[in-house]
C-alpha cells in the first residue's frame, strides 16, 4: 500500500481486520502497532474511511485488549466529521466493560437510548463482562433476567461471555452450573465457545481445572484449527503448559503401520516466536522426540527462530542439535550472517563462521560468495584483511581464495580473480566452471579467464588430496576416480550454451587463442562436439585451434492448428425474396417453398405455412416427414387440436411406419387433457412410445410429461394421474423421478388426502428412492402441527437424500412457514456444516419470487453457520431491498455486517453506494471504483498474437481467484477459435472447488471428458472427491463412463462413489448394483469386477449404515463364489471390530480359512487405535499367531500397534511385556521402530533399563509384506 500509495475502501478495511484475531499467531502488542502503522498510513495517503473502519479499528482494539480512551475516540470522529453508528457505540460499552468499568459503559448506554439507537445483544453481552471484570458476579447473571425483560433471548454467545465471566474468577461450580443451564435451554455450546473458557482459566492462573474443561470438548468439525487457534492465544499469553495440553487432545494422524507424521510444527514454531526461553523450548523439541510426534522438532525451531531474526536462539539450538547428533547444514547459518550483516557487525558475522568450524559444517561456497563476503564488504573488496580475518577464524588460505574468486566471478570481475591468483598462485575448484563461462561471455576477457581456467585444470589433473577444504555443491560434484575430467572441453561448452548468438564463434575464437598460450589441452571429443555446434560459423582458425589443442545437436518446432468456425442459415426474409427473384424468371421455386414451409412453421406462422403448403400440394410435391412433424407441433402450439391431429392422421397415412417424437408427442396430448381427452392421450402416448430405445434422463421430454400430467392432477383427477404414469413406464419414456411422480401427490392434497398422499409418498420412496412433493407435504406437515407425519417424512428422505440435505430441507420447511425458532435450533445441530449451493439456490428462489420475509429469516438464522458465505447472502437481501426501493432497510444491512465483522465487498458496497445515490440519500462509506470492463474490439491491435491478451488475463484472474472473469474469458478465447491448455482448464476447476463452485467446476470438467480428456489427476481426484462428500452420484457416474481404468485407480474412483451414494442415503442402491454385477457378469467379466470392487466403500457401509450387513453378506457369498474374498474381507472386518467375534469366525471359516488372498485387516488396527482397545489387538493378535502362514512383517504390524496403544495409556510395562512374549517367534527389526522408541521412552521415564537396543529405521520391503497372507493393506482404506 505504501509503495503504490493507494488502496481502496474495502483493501483498507481488510487490512484494518487483519490485525485483530483473525491473525491469532501474533502477539497481540504487535497486532496493535500494526494496525496503527495502517491507519496513519491510510491517513497520510488520504485514503477515504467512513465509519465502517473506525468500527473495525474498534473490534481490533477490543481484540488485542489495547487500552485506549472512548472518549478520545468520539472526539477523533468528531473531528473527522463522522457520525457515529450504533456499532460504534456498542464497542465503546464493550471498551469500558473490559475494565469493568460500568458506570463508564451506563455512560453510552443513556446516550443511546437519547439517540433511540436499539440495544442489541451484543451490548448485554459487553455488561456481563463488565460486571464480571468489577467482580459483581451476581449483577453479571443478573444481566440475563434483563435481556430477557426487554425480549431478548440469551444465545450461546451470551452464556460464553457469562462461562468466560466465572472462569476469571476460578468458580468452576458456576461454570457447571452455567452449563447445566444450558443444556436444559436447548443452548448449544460449540468447542470454540468452550475453548474461551479454557483460555481465561489459563490466563487467570486457574490451570487446576483445565482438565475438567477439556473433558466436555466435543471435537467435532473445526476442532483442528480452533485448537490451534487457542494454543497460539496460550502462548501469546505465557501458559505453555495449557497450550501443550491443548494440543495434545488434537487428533495425530497415524498410517496402518501406527507411524505418526511429524506433527506440532506450529507449536514449537510458536514457542519461539512468543519469546519462551531457549531452555524451554529445547525442552518442548526433546518431549515432541521423545514421544515420537515429530522426531524433526529441533529443526523446525531453528528454522522458526532464523525466520525470525533471533541468531542467538538459533545458535543455542544449534548447538542442542550437534550434540543430539543431528546433521548440520551450512544454509542453517545464512540467516543469522545476514542478520549480522543488516545490522554492520562484520565481527559477529566473522563469529558465526568460526562457530561453523567449531561445529565441523562444511564450509561452502555458496556460505562465501552470497553471504559472508557481500556481508562484510562495504565498497571495494581489502583482500588482505579478509584472508586475514578468515584465517584467525580457522580457514586455510587455498579455501578462503576459492571463496573470493567465486564471490567476483559472481559479479563479473574475472580479471580481479586472475589477479588475485596471480599473487597468491592457488588452484581452483572445478566447481566454478560455470560461473567461469559466464563470466567471460559477460566481459570478453580471454586473458584473464584462461589464467583462472588454467588453475582449474590444475586441481583436476592432481590427486584429489583435499588440500582446499572448501565444498562444492556435494560431495557427487566431486570426481569419483583418479583419471581427470575435460574441465576445459565442458568449459568451452558452457561458453558456447552461455552465449547463444552470433558473436559465439568471434568470443570462442579469442578464448581459444588465449587457452592455447596458456597450454590448456582439451579432449578430441570435445573438439569434435564445438565443431559441430559451431556448424557453418566454424572458421578455419578455429578448427586449427582445435586440432592443435585437440562438438551438436538440432531442436525441432510444434506446429500450429487454425479453427474454422461455423455456418449460418437463411432467414425468411432472404427466402422471401429469393422466391420473388425465382418467379419473375419464371424458375422452379418448390425447393424454396420447402424451406419456407418449415420456417413459417417454426415460426408459428399458421397462415403462411398453409397457404405454402397448399402451394406446394399444387406442385405436387411430396411433403416429407420432417415437415409434416413440424406443422403438427405448430398446430399444438397454436392450440388447434383438430388440425394437429388430422396431419398426424395424413402423415400416417402416407408413412405408417412413422412415429413423432416423444417430447412433440407430449406436447400433442398435454393439448387432449386440457380440452379433457384423457382417453385420447393415452392412446397416442401408447401407440407413439419409441421401441427398444433406452429410456435417457431428457430434462425437456421429462418436463413436457410433468406439464402434460400437471394438467390431471391440478384437477384432482387421482385415477387419471395414474393411469398416464402407468403409460410411461410400461414405454419407458421417462424415469420415475420426484418432478415425474409429483403430480400423483398433488392430486391428493387437492382434495386435501394428506393421508392419501403420504401413503403414495412412503411406497414411491421405498420403490423408486425419490421424493416427490415432500416440500408441499413438510409445510402441510408443519401447518397441522403433525410432527408424526413430518417425523415420518424425515425419516424417508433421510434414506433418499442423506442427513445433511435433509435437514437442510426442514430448515427451509420451517422458514417459510414462519417457524423460526425452529429452524434455527436445527441450525444449532453439532457438526453441521454450510452448504454453499443449497443456500444461495434458496436465497434466489426468495428473491425471485419476493419473498423477502422468508430471505430476511433464512440470512438471520444462518449466522452461526459454519463457513457460511455472510457476503452472498448479504448481497441477496440487497437486491431484495433494491427491488422494494427501502433505503432504510438496505443500508440496515451495512450496519449489521459491521456488527457481525462481515467485510463488505467491492460489489456489495457499490451496489448500495448506487442505490443510495439514485434515491437522494447520502453514502455513508467510500464507494469503490467501478471495474474497468476492456471490450474485445480493443484486442485487436495486434492480430498476430489475438489469444495472447485474454489467455494473460484468464491466467491473472484464476491465480486471483476472480473466477466470473475467468470463465467469462474462456467463453471469449474459445469463441474466438482458441482454446486453453489441460493445465489451464485443470487450474480453473480447481479455483472453483476451492470457491465451493462446484456446478461450475463439474460442467467444465464434463466438457473436457467428452472431448477426451480430463483435469490432471490431482486436482480431478480433488473435484471428486468434494462431488462424493456432497452426495453427487449423478455426476460421478457421468465422470466413469469417460475416464480409463488407469484414471479411476488413480483417483480412486470406485471407492469416491461408494461414499457419495452414502453421503446421498442411497447405500442399498449401491449394493443393488454391485449385486447385479456380480448376478449378470459372465467369467470374463469377473478379473474386472474384482479390481474396481470398493473395498473401503462397503467398510464405510457398514460402519455408517450397519443396518447393510445382510446385503454384505450376499455380496460375499456371490463373489466368493467366483473365488474373490475381498467382501467377505471387508465383513469380517467390521464384524471383528464391533466385538462380535463368533460371527467373524463363522465368515472367516466359510470365506476366509486356507486362502492364498492375503488377509486385511488396517481397519480393526485403525479401530483399536481411535479407541485405546488393546483388548481388541490382542484378539487380532491370537488369531494371527493361530495361522501359520502369517507374515513375520504383518505380526509385527499388530505387535506394534499393540503396543502403542499401550504407550498412550501410559502401560509401559505392560508393552514390554508383550514385547518380551513376542520376541520368542518375532525379531525387533519386524518391529514399527516409532513404537519401540515410544516404549523405550516410557520405561526410562519410571527409572526403569529398557534392555533392547532398537535397529536403525530401515525402508521395509512392503512388496514382501503384501504377498504375505496377511497384511494391512492401504486398499481397504475408506479415504482411498
Amino acid at each position: 500500500m505504501k509503495s503504490l500509495k493507494c488502496a481502496t475502501s474495502t483493501q483498507s478495511l481488510l487490512l484494518i481486520r487483519c490485525c485483530g484475531n483473525l491473525v491469532p499467531e501474533e502477539l497481540p502488542e504487535v497486532r496493535t502497532k500494526l494496525v496503527q502503522d495502517i491507519w496513519k498510513t491510510l491517513h497520510q495517503l488520504g485514503i477515504p474511511l467512513d465509519i465502517s473502519h473506525y468500527n473495525a479499528l474498534l473490534r481490533v482494539y477490543l481484540e488485542n485488549e489495547h487500552k485506549f480512551s472512548p472518549t478520545e475516540f468520539l472526539s477523533m470522529l468528531e473531528q473527522s466529521g463522522i457520525e457515529p453508528n450504533r456499532v460504534t457505540y456498542q464497542r465503546l460499552i464493550s471498551r469500558y466493560c473490559q475494565e469493568g468499568d460500568i458506570e463508564g459503559a451506563s455512560k453510552i448506554l443513556e446516550f443511546m437510548k437519547e439517540k433511540e439507537l436499539p440495544v442489541s445483544e451484543n451490548v448485554f453481552n459487553a455488561l456481563i463482562m463488565g460486571h464480571s471484570r468489577a467482580n459483581d458476579m451476581d449483577s453479571a447473571r443478573g444481566v440475563l433476567g434483563v435481556m430477557q425483560g426487554a425480549g431478548l433471548e440469551p444465545s450461546s454467545e451470551t452464556y460464553t461471555v457469562l462461562l468466560v465471566g466465572l472462569a476469571e474468577h476460578g468458580d468452576m461450580e458456576g461454570i457447571n452450573a452455567t452449563l447445566a443451564e444450558c443444556e436444559a435451554a436447548d443452548i448449544v455450546l460449540h468447542d470454540r465457545e468452550l475453548m474461551e473458557v479454557v483460555y481465561a482459566l489459563a490466563v487467570k492462573g486457574h490451570d487446576g481445572f483445565v482438565t475438567e474443561m477439556t473433558e466436555k470438548l466435543q471435537k467435532l468439525s473445526g476442532y483442528q484449527q480452533d485448537t490451534m487457534n487457542l494454543i497460539y492465544r496460550l502462548l501469546n499469553g505465557g501458559c505453555d503448559k495449557v497450550a501443550y495440553q491443548m494440543f495434545r487432545t488434537m487428533n495425530v494422524p497415524q498410517n496402518a503401520e501406527g507411524e505418526i507424521a511429524p506433527v506440532g510444527t506450529f507449536f514449537i514454531k510458536h514457542l519461539v516466536k512468543s519469546n519462551m526461553p531457549v531452555s524451554k523450548v529445547v525442552s518442548y523439541c526433546q518431549e515432541f522426540k521423545k514421544e515420537g510426534l515429530n522426531m524433526y522438532a529441533l529443526e523446525r525451531a531453528l528454522e522458526a527462530s532464523l525466520n525470525a531474526g533471533k541468531p542467538d536462539t538459533a545458535l543455542a539450538l544449534i548447538r542442542v542439535m550437534r550434540e543430539d547428533g543431528s546433521p548440520l547444514r551450512a544454509h542453517y547459518f545464512w540467516p543469522i550472517i545476514v542478520h549480522y550483516s543488516k545490522l554492520k557487525q562484520k565481527d559477529m558475522v566473522y563469529n558465526t563462521v568460526k562457530e561453523m568450524i567449531s561445529l565441523e559444517v562444511p564450509l561452502t561456497l555458496e556460505t562465501f560468495k552470497d553471504y559472508v563476503i557481500p556481508g562484510i564488504v562495504e565498497k571495494q573488496i581489502d583482500h588482505e584483511a579478509l584472508i586475514s580475518a578468515l584465517k584467525d577464524c580457522g580457514m586455510s588460505v587455498p579455501a578462503i581464495i576459492n571463496s573470493c574468486i567465486a564471490y567476483h566471478l559472481e559479479r563479473g570481475d574475472v580479471v580481479i580473480a586472475a589477479d588475485l591468483l596471480s599473487k597468491y598462485r592457488t588452484r581452483v575448484t572445478p566447481v566454478l566452471r560455470r560461473e567461469l563461462a559466464t563470466a567471460y561471455v559477460r566481459t570478453g576477457e580471454a586473458v584473464a579467464t584462461a589464467n583462472v581456467l588454467g588453475q582449474m585444470v590444475i586441481n583436476n589433473q592432481e590427486t584429489a588430496s583435499g588440500e582446499a577444504d572448501i565444498e562444492g555443491d556435494s560431495e557427487e560434484s566431486k570426481p569419483k576416480t583418479k583419471e581427470p575430467q575435460d574441465v576445459a572441453g565442458m568449459f568451452l561448452l558452457d561458453t558456447m550454451y552461455f552465449a547463444r548468438n552470433a558473436q559465439v564463434a568471434e568470443k570462442l575464437e579469442k578464448l581459444l587463442q588465449a587457452m592455447e598460450t596458456r597450454g590448456i589441452n582439451i579432449s578430441s571429443n570435445c573438439a569434435s562436439d564445438i565443431q559441430a555446434r559451431l556448424g557453418e560459423n566454424v572458421t578455419s582458425t578455429i578448427t586449427g585451434l582445435l586440432e592443435r589443442m585437440s562438438s551438436g545437436d538440432l531442436t525441432l518446432q510444434p506446429l500450429s492448428r487454425e479453427y474454422q468456425g461455423p455456418l449460418n442459415t437463411q432467414s425468411i426474409e432472404v427466402l422471401e425474396r429469393r422466391l420473388a427473384e425465382q418467379q419473375i424468371k419464371n424458375l422452379p421455386v418448390t425447393q424454396i417453398l420447402s424451406q419456407l414451409l418449415i420456417s413459417y412453421a417454426r415460426n408459428k406462422n399458421v397462415e403462411k405455412a398453409e397457404e405454402t403448403k397448399r402451394k406446394l400440394e399444387a406442385e405436387e410435391f411430396p411433403i416429407g416427414v420432417g415437415q409434416w412433424v413440424i406443422l403438427i407441433d405448430m398446430y399444438v402450439n397454436a392450440g388447434r387440436l383438430e388440425e394437429a391431429q388430422a396431419a398426424l392422421a395424413e402423415m400416417q397415412q402416407r408413412n405408417p411406419e412413422v412415429k413423432i417424437t416423444p417430447l412433440k408427442m407430449m406436447r400433442m396430448a398435454q393439448l387432449m387433457l386440457t380440452e379433457g381427452r384423457v382417453d385420447d392421450a393415452i392412446k397416442l402416448i401408447g401407440e407413439h412410445a419409441p421401441e427398444d430405445v433406452e429410456r435417457k434422463d431428457d430434462l425437456i421430454v421429462n418436463n413436457a410429461c410433468w406439464r402434460m400430467i400437471n394438467v390431471v392432477a391440478e384437477k384432482g383427477d387421482l385415477s387419471s394421474v395414474r393411469r398416464l404414469l402407468d403409460v410411461l413406464f410400461e414405454k419407458q419414456i421417462v424415469e420415475p423421478t420426484s418432478t415425474i411422480m409429483g403430480p400423483l401427490i398433488k392430486a391428493h392434497l387437492v382434495h386435501d388426502d394428506l393421508t392419501g398422499a403420504m401413503e403414495d409418498f412412503e411406497k414411491i420412496c421405498k420403490e423408486h428412492k425419490v421424493t416427490p412433493w415432500k416440500h408441499e407435504l413438510t409445510q402441510r406437515c408443519i401447518k397441522l402441527e403433525d410432527t408424526e407425519k413430518l417425523q415420518k417424512i424425515m425419516d424417508l428422505s433421510i434414506e433418499v437424500h442423506g442427513e445433511m440435505n435433509s435437514l437442510y430441507d426442514l430448515v427451509f420447511g420451517f422458514i417459510e412457514c414462519g417457524r423460526i425458532r425452529q429452524a434455527k435450533k436445527i441450525l444449532e445441530t453439532p457438526g453441521l456444516r454450510a452448504r454453499h449451493n443449497r443456500l444461495e439456490q434458496r436465497c434466489k428462489r426468495y428473491l425471485d419470487e419476493g419473498m423477502i420475509t422468508e430471505l430476511e429469516n433464512l440470512v438471520a438464522v444462518t449466522r452461526d453457520i459454519f463457513d457460511v458465505d455472510r457476503n452472498m447472502m448479504y448481497m441477496y437481501l440487497l437486491q431484495a431491498y433494491e427491488r422494494q426501493k427501502d433505503c432504510d432497510k438496505a443500508l440496515g444491512i451495512w450496519t449489521s455486517m459491521q456488527e457481525e465483522s462481515v467485510e463488505p465487498n467491492d460489489a456489495f458496497l457499490l451496489k448500495l453506494g448506487k442505490m443510495l445515490q439514485r434515491h437522494g440519500r447520502d453514502v455513508p462509506f467510500v464507494m469503490p471504483a467501478e471495474p474497468i470492463v476492456v471490450s474485445s474490439s480493443s484486442e485487436t491491435i495486434a492480430p498476430s498474437n489475438t489469444s495472447a491478451q485474454p489467455k494473460s488475463k484468464f491466467r491473472v484472474a484464476v491465480k486471483e481467484k476472480d473466477l466470473a472473469t475467468a470463465i467469462n474469458l474462456k467463453a471469449e478465447i474459445e469463441s474466438s477459435g482458441g482454446q486453453l491448455n489441460l493445465r489451464e482448464k485443470s487450474e480453473l476447476v480447481e479455483a472453483l472447488v476451492q470457491q465451493s463452485q462446484l456446478t461450475e467446476a463439474t460442467k467444465i470438467t464434463r466438457d473436457m471428458l467428452v472431448a477426451g480428456v480430463h483435469p490432471i489427476p490431482r486436482i480431478f481426484k480433488y473435484l471428486i472427491n468434494e462431488l462424493a462428500k456432497g452426495g453427487d452420484v449423478e455426476n460421478l457416474t457421468f465422470f466413469g463412463k469417460y475416464i480409463s481404468e488407469n484414471i479411476k485407480k488413480t483417483v480412486s474412483y470406485d471407492n469416491r462413489l461408494s461414499n457419495a451414494y452414502l453421503a446421498s442415503g442411497r447405500v442399498n442402491e449401491c449394493l443393488d448394483a454391485l449385486i447385479h454385477e456380480i448376478d449378470t457378469a459372465s467369467e470374463a467379466d469377473i478379473p474386472h469386477l474384482q479390481q474396481k470392487f470398493p473395498r473401503g466403500g462397503i467398510l464405510g457401509f457398514l460402519e455408517k449404515e450397519p443396518s447393510t450387513i445382510e446385503k454384505v453378506k450376499v455380496l460375499s457369498e456371490k463373489y466368493a463364489a467366483h473365488g474373490f474374498v475381498a467382501p467377505a474381507n471387508c465383513l469380517w472386518q467390521h464384524l471383528f471390530c464391533e466385538g462380535r467375534h463368533e460371527e467373524a469366525q463363522e465368515i472367516y471359516n466359510k470365506y476366509l480359512a486356507g486362502k492364498t488372498e492375503r488377509l486385511m485387516f488396517k481397519k480393526v488396527l485403525m479401530k483399536s487405535r481411535d479407541d485405546h482397545n488393546s483388548t481388541l489387538v490382542a484378539k487380532l493378535s491370537e488369531m494371527l499367531n493361530a495361522k501359520q502362514d502369517t507374515s513375520s512383517i504383518a505380526k509385527g504390524l499388530v505387535y506394534s500397534c499393540w503396543i502403542d496403544i499401550l504407550c498412550n495409556t501410559s502401560k509401559y510395562d505392560e508393552g514390554l511385556t508383550v514385547l518380551e512374549a513376542s520376541l520368542k517367534h518375532l525379531s525387533l527389526s519386524d518391529y514399527n521402530t516409532t513404537a519401540l522408541t515410544r516404549l523405550k521412552a516410557g520405561v526410562e521415564l519410571s527409572n526403569k533399563t529398557f534392555p533392547y537396543t532398537i535397529p536403525e529405521k530401515v525402508k521395509t520391503d512392503r512388496k514382501n509384506a503384501k504377498s504375505s497372507s496377511s497384511s494391512s493393506s492401504s486398499s481397504d482404506s475408506d479415504s482411498d
